[in-house]
């Protein structure tokens, strides 16, 4: 019997049922201390953010917060020396900001205990920072701010007030922008002067606004929470402000019922919110603005007389790439229809004037990075003799690589250089050096008989001119993965408050720090020339003891063939922990499958801490074997591989997964491929309802969550994926209500519910706008039409993330133990998740 839940259907029989002793509450408390976020917190060091000192410090280096055997440490390292010190005794600064925090009114910083004496530590203290002379230590606690000299150890505690949220600070930090009343103002924060730049906003028709559709909106109307002005950006020198004004007055609403009121209240909520969804005739308009906030007045835009490429969008998310205010111009990425179009725009900010300086166009899409979610990987750069350019990033060679573009006067541009070549892929530019017209950026699947998923730093010049252009530079020749990430976007940025992170790489000073890892070998924390990779220094090791202790076993990772029996494709192997009766342990294919990201672990930190798919150490843990598996469709390979299948790519995709978990199975003689259970979230659970319906001779057991069954009606954007919405009079709009594209029924999940034969649990939450609701109530009415039984969790008051939580992941669990193991879960099992905090 599934634990308590609210759980609808028939019951079927259990797939390969068997009598065995199954997973006990012991076991179970076991697999929680496996959970993400509850592992993570257990790695030590596994991570360096270099903090760079002042040039005129007698000591050329950084500092860094670490994980020391008493509490969180800063320490300095010196470049000359390779080595690094305290960078102040630190019992003395704890006990010292004891003392300011009790004088304060607050609480001391804990200590630790040794031989019936308290040390104090900084434990508990966040925010630790040091400025970049060393001369002065911040900290918080609660609501104070401690400011020490780190000289004399002399602190001072004061009451600070929380960050207003909803501000767009200027570049120099003076004044911010914010809307009011559907209108945008900027501040002066230190004066508190306001500034209106607009009056004639309304609801609806507003400047800088969320739009409904922005998956934010219920969770904003509930808790009052305040964003910054929608997709803004300031110019470097804080006069210019580009903004949206969205239109959305002519969309229909989608209700959001919160069942449940978190206010306690007897009749339910309705949220109304506009949204367009797939096919409608109405849809949201997006019209920018140059707004100059120093000598006032604001232009619109002109994108009608652009002359863009046929059905080029305006532009969307991280669509800012640069400002060259010598020739007041703002730079845009726009991506067309179904992206099969991308151009940089130029927009002058004093007429309003939109020019395409680069385009290009596909037949299945036009990216600016493999990643989705990763920044552009376009920059503005300037040549040795101060020449206007562009590194632009396409994979119109089968491969995504860098070009160079030289921008003119009239806003046209010609392709001068090509920076990389080959049959592999950049994936992120991690840093610019203009003066040594050099760029640094990862790739994969260059280096010939290594996995092309693993991230290599190299350098490159992208001046056309220079003898070394074409020449690409390996900086970190050791087979791992080296973890540089790429900054977020600016709007990620604003939005969550997130800092730029400080540059890992510094061609001024002749280094770079480069951690790297495996999904079996903890992290190691290395400074290298920039000149040719060479290790320095060692800096960190990673102490991932307390990992193996709560009982982590590393897995496996390793190529296989996908279904066509020709591509190479990679999976990763969580054995099983946990004996069972037979030896034969049943198998769990951990999916996400979608086109836009990779998610096969690639190194210690991402086996560990995988968001998504989540909790294979802990199922591993109660015996089963888990595989997760970046088949054919998804990303970060050559442009064939994104695009097999398409644009029915998950079907390929699965196929992929059902070869690879038989190719596991033959290596593996613990593995029952007899018995295989699968269960995604979000695209994941997509996935694996299209696995378990489409392949039923294979799959036996299912939970899917947060799943789209039906793109038709859902909000549009999926067309980058799927392929163009094509109705019956060959438009983009429906001729009916209840008309579908005619060109997505092979993308119809609910059409293939009458194959069902095993197992499926649905799970969504009320308050998930990323996968509205109505996606888990069509499949429903579809497994009823087909007379099929199925199993449904509903999770209220819960957005998108609610399968991360405990009790979703333990009724996932228990799912699998009662129709994979064939017996009864536990009952009363409870267990939480370690929240993360920002110490350093």
């Amino acid at each position: 019997m599934l634990a308590p839940a609210l759980v609808l259907g028939l019951a079927a029989g259990s797939a390969g049922a068997q009598e065995t002793a199954g997973p006990d509450a012991d076991d179970y408390q076991a697999a929680s201390a496996l959970v993400e976020g509850n592992l993570l917190a257990l790695l030590r060091n596994a991570e360096v953010t270099p903090h760079w000192l002042a040039a005129d410090l007698e000591t050329t280096g950084f500092w860094y917060g670490r994980d020391g055997e008493t509490g969180p440490e800063l320490v300095v390292f010196d470049l000359e020396a390779r080595s690094r010190r305290p960078a102040f005794d630190h019992a003395r600064m704890a006990a010292s900001i004891a003392e300011a925090l009790a004088t304060a009114g607050g609480s001391a910083a804990e200590g630790d205990e040794e031989g019936g004496e308290s040390t104090p530590t900084l434990e508990g203290l966040l925010g630790l920072s040091l400025s970049d002379d060393l001369a002065t230590l911040t900290a918080r606690q609660g609501a104070q701010r401690v400011t020490c000299s780190v000289a004399d150890f002399d602190c001072a505690a004061q009451a600070i007030k929380p960050p207003e949220p909803g501000l767009l600070p200027s570049p120099d930090g003076t004044r911010a922008a914010f809307t009011r009343d559907d209108n945008l103002f900027v501040r002066h924060l230190e004066t508190g002067e306001e500034t209106r730049l607009t009056h004639d906003g309304k609801t609806y028709f507003s400047y800088g606004k969320w739009p409904d559709s922005s998956l934010l909106t219920v969770a904003a109307r509930k808790t009052g929470l305040r964003q910054p002005p929608y997709l803004s950006s300031w110019s470097p020198d804080g006069r210019f402000l580009l903004a949206p004004r969205m239109d959305e007055r002519l969309l229909e609403a989608v209700p959001f019922v919160e069942w449940v009121p978190t206010d306690g209240s007897r009749r339910p909520v309705v949220h109304l919110l506009r949204e367009p969804i797939a096919g409608d005739e109405d849809e949201m308009n997006v019209d920018w603005l140059v707004f100059d906030t120093k000598k006032g007045g604001r232009v619109q835009v002109d994108f009608e007389g652009a002359s863009l490429p046929d059905e080029t969008d305006r532009p969307g998310l991280g669509a800012v790439i640069g400002w060259d205010l010598e020739r007041n111009r703002v730079y845009l990425r726009a991506a067309g229809y179904a992206g099969k179009s991308g151009a940089l725009v130029a927009i002058d900010v004093e007429s309003g004037k939109a020019t395409p300086v680069i385009w290009e166009t596909n037949e299945t899409r036009v990216e600016s990075n493999t990643h989705m979610y990763n920044r552009p990987n376009i920059r503005l750069v300037r040549g040795p003799d101060d020449e206007r350019r562009v590194l632009w990033y396409s994979d119109r060679s089968g491969w995504g690589h860098l070009y160079v573009y030289e921008l003119a006067d009239d806003d046209s541009a010609d392709l001068v250089g090509t920076v990389t070549a080959g049959d592999w892929t950049v994936l992120d530019i991690i840093h610019v050096d203009e003066a040594g017209q050099q760029v640094y950026f990862t790739g994969g699947g260059r280096e010939p008989g290594r996995d092309p998923y693993l991230r290599h730093l190299y350098r490159a010049s992208f001046d056309p001119a220079s003898p070394r252009a074409g020449e690409v530079v390996l900086l970190t020749a050791n087979d791992a993965d080296h973890h540089f990430e790429p900054a977020p976007v600016p709007m990620m940025e604003a939005l969550f408050g997130l800092a730029p992170p400080p540059p890992r790489i510094r061609p001024d000073l002749g280094v770079f720090l480069d951690t790297w890892s495996t999904v079996d070998r903890p992290p190691i924390t290395v400074l290298r020339s920039t000149e040719d990779g060479k290790v320095l220094a060692e800096v960190e090791q990673a102490d991932a003891s307390a990992l193996f202790e709560a009982g982590f076993v590393p897995p496996e990772r390793r190529a296989f063939l996908a279904a066509d029996g020709e591509t190479e494709v990679y999976s990763v192997y969580f054995a099983p922990q946990r004996e069972v009766e037979g030896g034969r342990h049943p198998v769990i294919d951990a999916v996400y499958g979608g086109p836009q990201v990779y998610v096969a672990p690639r190194n210690f930190v991402q086996a560990v801490g995988a968001r998504n798919p989540s909790a294979e150490p802990a199922l591993a843990r109660l015996g089963f074997a888990v595989v997760v598996t970046d088949g054919r469709g998804t990303p970060g390979r050559s442009s064939a591989f994104r695009d097999a299948g398409y644009p029915e790519f998950t079907q390929v995709g699965v196929e992929d997964h059902v070869a690879v978990i038989r190719q596991w199975a033959g290596l593996k003689p613990e593995m029952d491929p007899e018995r295989v259970g699968i269960y995604g979230w979000s695209w994941g659970g997509t996935f694996t309802a299209q696995a378990i319906l489409s392949r039923p001779d294979f799959y036996d057991v299912a939970v899917s969550g947060a799943g789209v069954y039906d793109y038709a009606a859902i909000y549009p954007g999926f067309e980058a994926f799927t392929g163009p919405a094509v109705y019956s009079d060959g438009g983009r709009t429906r001729t009916r209500p209840d008309e579908a594209p005619k060109s997505w029924e092979p993308l119809d999940i609910t059409a293939m519910a009458g194959n069902l034969e095993g197992r499926l649990l649905l799970v969504y939450g009320d308050m998930d706008e990323n996968v509205p609701p109505a996606q888990a109530f069509r499949m429903v009415d579809a497994l009823i039409k087909a007379n099929k039984p199925y199993d449904l969790l509903y999770l209220p008051n819960r957005n998108h993330g609610g399968g991360a939580e405990p009790y979703a992941l333990l009724r996932t669990w228990d799912y699998f133990v009662e129709h994979l193991l064939g017996v009864e879960p536990p009952r009363d099992v409870t267990f939480e998740v370690k929240p993360a905090a920002t110490v350093f």
